[in-house]
Order: C-alpha cells, then sequence, then structure tokens
C-alpha cells in the first residue's frame, strides 16, 4: 500500500510532534526510536501510515518485581509502544473530565486551607513507584485526585485547573502534525526563536503570499533572510508538497547575500534534493546587479586552467573529477549570465531583507513583468515609509503603494471558555505593497 506523504505519516520525513504540555518537537521518522523525555519513547515504525493529526498513547508491558529491582540498579531504555486513539473522534490532547463526575465541589474557597504537601497522603515515593509500575496517566492522577485532602473544597473551575495541570505532567501521549510552515513557526515560536525569521507572524506570512500572488506555474524573484521559511511556504502554494504533478511548473530564483545562502529550514520541507535542484535557482547580489558577459568567463577560465580551451572539454565523453568541476564551474557562470539578463521575467518580487530598501528596489525592478506585483515584508515600519515615500510615490513606475499591518488576536474557543488569551505576540511586522507599470508617453499633437 503506497502511503500519501502529505495526509500521512511516511517513513524518513520530517514530523512535528506535539506534547501534553502543548510545546512541538521536530523528529525524523528515519531513527529508529524517537525518545520524548519524560513522556517515554517509542519506535517509530509504530506511527507510520496513520493520518496527520492522530494522537498516540505511549503504553510499557507490565514489569515483574524481579524486573523492577534490576530497572533500580540499571537504567532501562527500552522504548513502549505508541497506540493511536481510533475511537477520539476529537484527537485532542485534552484530558477528559470524566474524571470529576464522581468528585464533589465547592461553590467557593471559603473552607479551603494550604497547608502545602501534607495534604496529599501519596508521597513522592509512591508516584514514582506507580510511574515504575506503568500505570497509565488517567488512573495515576485519579489515584492522586482521590488522596489530596482539599480536591474536594475546590471549585469546579479551580479543579478543572489542577486536573490539566497533573495530565500535562504525568501523561504519556503525544499529537503527529505535518512539518507545515505554520507549524513550523509554532516550533519556533515555542523556542522563543522568532529573530531566525524575522519575527513575522503567520498571518503576515499569509497576507505577503496572498499579495504577491503566489501560485502554480509561476516564476518568482525572491530575497530571503528567513532561513528558508519563505522559499518554504512560496513552495507550498505552488506545487502544495506535490513533487510530481506534471501540470505544475514554475521556478523560484533567490537573490543571496553572498554565494552560499542560508536556508537551514528548508531541510524540514521534505522535498526532495532533486526536485529543489530542479525548481529553486541562486543569484548573489553582486552577479545580479554587476553580471559579466560569456567573453569575460572563457578569458577568466583560460587564466584559471593554464590556456585550456572549454570547447574541448566539453567535446570529451569520459570526463575526470577535476575536468568534470572546470565544466560545472563554466555552466553555472553562464546560467548566472542567465539569469541577470532576464529582464521583465518574473511574476513577482517577495522581499524579506535587511538591506536598504530604496536603492535595492530602484536595481532590481526592471526584472519583474509589467503589471507585476512588488511586495517587501519588514518588523519595522519606518524603512518601509521610507521607501514609499522616497521612492516609489515619486516614481509613475509603480502603483498601489500600501503599506499594511496585520494584528490577530487569538482566542481560547473551549466550550463555554470563549475569551481573549491573555499573551500575544504584540507585533507581526509590516508590509508594503505595490505593481510595476510601464508609463507611456503620450503624443500632445497626435491627442488633439
Amino acid at each position: 500500500m503506497t502511503i500519501n506523504p502529505i495526509t500521512h505519516i511516511a517513513a524518513d520525513k520530517y514530523v512535528i510532534i506535539q506534547l501534553p504540555n502543548e510545546l512541538f518537537k521536530i523528529y525524523n521518522t528515519s531513527s529508529e526510536v524517537i525518545g520524548l523525555g519524560k513522556y517515554g519513547s517509542f519506535k517509530s515504525a509504530d506511527i507510520i501510515g496513520y493520518p496527520y493529526g492522530t494522537v498516540f498513547d505511549i503504553e510499557y508491558e507490565d514489569i515483574s518485581p524481579e524486573d523492577q529491582k534490576k530497572k533500580k540498579t540499571k537504567k532501562d531504555d527500552t522504548p513502549g509502544i505508541a497506540l493511536p486513539r481510533k475511537d477520539d473522534t476529537s484527537q485532542s490532547l485534552e484530558i477528559s473530565e470524566d474524571i470529576l463526575s464522581n468528585s464533589f465541589n465547592s461553590d467557593n474557597n471559603q473552607l479551603l486551607i494550604d497547608q502545602g504537601s501534607s495534604i496529599q497522603k501519596l508521597s513522592n515515593e509512591d508516584i514514582e513507584l506507580l510511574k515504575e509500575q506503568n500505570v497509565r496517566a488517567d488512573k495515576l492522577i485519579s489515584n492522586i485526585i482521590s488522596n489530596n485532602g482539599n480536591f474536594q473544597l475546590k471549585t469546579k473551575q479551580s479543579q478543572q485547573k489542577y486536573l490539566i495541570r497533573k495530565f500535562k505532567k504525568f501523561s504519556k501521549c503525544f499529537k503527529v502534525e505535518r512539518c507545515s510552515p505554520q507549524n513550523i513557526l509554532k516550533f519556533l515560536m515555542d523556542k522563543n526563536d522568532l529573530l531566525r525569521v524575522n519575527d513575522i507572524s503567520l498571518e503576515s506570512i499569509a497576507l505577503q503570499l496572498n499579495l504577491s500572488n503566489i501560485q502554480p506555474n509561476g516564476n518568482y524573484l525572491v530575497m530571503d533572510e528567513t532561513g528558508g521559511f519563505l522559499i518554504y511556504s512560496i513552495l507550498e502554494r505552488m506545487y502544495g508538497g506535490k513533487e510530481d504533478d506534471e501540470t505544475k511548473n514554475g521556478t523560484i530564483t533567490i537573490i543571496t547575500e553572498t554565494e552560499h545562502p542560508q536556508l537551514d529550514l528548508l531541510k524540514y520541507s521534505n522535498y526532495s534534493d532533486e526536485f529543489l535542484k530542479k525548481t529553486i535557482k541562486f543569484i548573489s547580489i553582486m552577479e545580479l546587479l554587476k553580471p559579466q558577459n560569456e567573453t569575460s568567463i572563457r578569458e577568466e577560465f583560460l587564466r584559471l586552467n593554464g590556456n585550456i580551451n572549454i570547447e574541448d572539454l566539453l567535446k570529451l565523453e569520459l570526463k575526470s573529477p577535476l575536468e568534470q568541476r572546470k565544466v560545472n564551474w563554466f555552466e553555472k557562470q553562464m546560467k548566472l549570465i542567465e539569469i541577470s539578463s532576464t529582464v521583465d521575467y518574473f511574476d513577482a518580487l517577495v522581499v524579506q531583507t535587511d538591506f536598504e530598501l530604496k536603492g535595492l528596489i530602484d536595481r532590481i525592478n526592471k526584472y519583474v513583468k509589467p503589471g507585476s506585483p512588488i511586495v517587501v515584508f519588514c518588523k519595522f515600519r519606518e524603512p518601509l515609509l521610507d521607501l514609499s515615500n522616497e521612492y516609489l510615490m515619486k516614481n509613475l513606475n509603480f502603483l498601489n503603494v500600501k503599506i499594511l499591518q496585520t494584528s490577530c488576536r487569538p482566542y481560547q474557543t473551549k466550550r463555554g471558555k470563549i475569551h481573549p488569551l491573555m499573551t500575544m505576540k504584540s507585533n507581526g511586522g509590516w508590509l508594503l505593497s505595490c505593481f510595476k507599470v510601464i508609463v507611456q508617453e503620450m503624443n500632445m499633437e497626435e491627442s488633439k
């Protein structure tokens, strides 16, 4: 049976695992064993073939008293078994409140007295013993609740909060999600590493792709300083994870600061190296602004290789590794000349960079087709205001210049508890969009 890697968990692919404490981790299913720290470990083969969004429970075999004694003297790293929740239609990492069905609660906290840890009859040793015996999380939490003297005196809301805290601490379940751009952004937010993607928010990246009119069979010129996150988002809009779709053809030309681009986040896209090599082209900013011609490339080749003619190397059927490298260098330089000479070719210019924007747009807008959008993202408003007021608004070749900001307040949407979250991202950055046009000079005498 063939597994669809877009909808189902496949082997040798990156996946994002959501833990009970609502944190996200990235793992590769090529690893034989995946460890989740205090939440346990499991074999990656246990989750292969299941749909994305499935919740799994980690269960261990019963341990005999003799094996338990061995475990105290020698650490046991035997992975558990990941079992899917097939009967759970919600597939959420939330504990069921059925545990509270047999519990009483108080209308207020008037009789609640804080006695510290002495109110809990179970000691830490007893809880650790239950964990070593691989007691299920719901049974362990029920045992802790029944031995808590103050639990019946709490209000229902306090009991629910207590239940959630214990679930996050003792539960051994996880949820597998696809390594999509939005999930990667959640992963970076949990790590407080949004500087890696220029502090962009999910709403801002979606609006930038929408304003750029990204679609299949398009050719786009991109400046990406988000580590490959912007490139991955554009690829998802163009191909949707399908590499073998013959109806979709398009290219992305990346303008880099140096000869070696920094696209480390692109490895999580699960696209093959052959597909990325065919779809993505690279050119440095200096090679684009100051391109060489074919004559100078041939002269430089002769100078570097002791007057060896490139035509002679191209005619050879069998080349040594050194000769092949020389041919590859020449072909790469010729491709760069071809890219730098493609004026009015690209369907959009998408920019996320720390370069001085006014001089940059002035030099590279000639490569964009007339009528195509130019969309620039910046985490500060002032550079975009300078670009708009000092260049775009004074140039008749640009129309519909707009500066936008995205702000989306997240809400908790539990039943009966719909309210805005207390914490949110302060700013998702600013966007400038416009359209490149051609100004046609009108002859006043002919118009009369």
